[in-house]
């Protein structure tokens, strides 16, 4: 992950965390129900709340980036559409189907990009390679490093933010990889940076709005953005 201003201290707010408190709820629902003085089956319908919970819980826990960040996302799709399932607000026969085949095109897609953009694990571990996720939800990135050495970035139904203008490049140039569909995501640059735009637009678009003194200037840092946007799009700007 790519660091804030400061180090973040992990947060208390656990996935175990989640789970004990659910358990200790269940535990005086079902007294209370025991007692009369609620009804169990109707609280209980709440369940769903904890998927959700535990979606969240992971999120603050590893981040939106990766595959940490896939996964805590589903949990608070599935929770979310289970619990409106649970109050009649949708069938849940008839949509699992359908949202079954749109689940397994998203793992099918994140699969195809890992193994297409091949980033070697040392740099994939690296607080210089910019990384991020986001599935249905979206995500900040406010990038400090001053050896940057690429990236890439991935909405799906989602978008992102990228602040890079406290940030410097290493050797002068770096790649980040974009894929974007059914979303939408900003990348801020330092005003200097060269930005080289060679991503694939289907349907989509890359727009550079970064200033330009009209000036060529050798040697100043590049940026080349590849990859492929469909039904969506990435805005470069200072």
């Amino acid at each position: 992950m790519i660091p804030d201003t400061e180090p973040k201290a992990p947060s208390p707010f656990s996935p175990k965390l989640v789970l004990g408190v659910a358990i200790i709820v269940a535990g005086l629902v079902l007294t209370l129900d025991n007692l009369g003085l609620v009804e169990a089956h109707i609280i209980f319908k709440l369940w769903p709340l904890v998927l959700v919970a535990l979606g969240v819980a992971k999120l603050r826990q590893e981040g939106s980036g990766g595959s940490g960040g896939t996964g805590a996302w589903v949990l608070i799709f599935v929770g979310a559409f289970i619990l409106l399932a649970n109050f009649g607000r949708v069938h849940l026969t008839d949509a699992l189907g359908p949202l079954l085949i749109v689940a397994l095109g998203i793992l099918l897609v994140v699969k195809a990009l890992k193994q297409s953009r091949g980033v070697p694990p040392e740099l994939e571990k690296s607080d210089d390679f910019l990384q991020g996720t986001a599935i249905f939800g979206a995500f900040k990135r406010r990038v400090l490093t001053q050896t940057l050495r690429g990236g890439e970035l991935t909405a799906i139904f989602g978008g992102f933010e990228v602040d890079l203008r406290h940030a410097a490049i290493a050797e002068n140039q770096a790649r980040v990889d974009v894929f974007v569909l059914f979303g939408g995501g900003e990348i801020r640059v330092p005003e200097g940076w060269e930005v080289a735009n060679r991503a694939t637009s289907i349907m989509g678009s890359v727009g550079d709005n970064t200033y330009h003194s009209g000036e060529a200037q050798a040697g100043r840092p590049r940026l080349v953005l590849t990859g492929l946007t469909l039904f969506g799009g990435v805005e470069v700007k200072s």
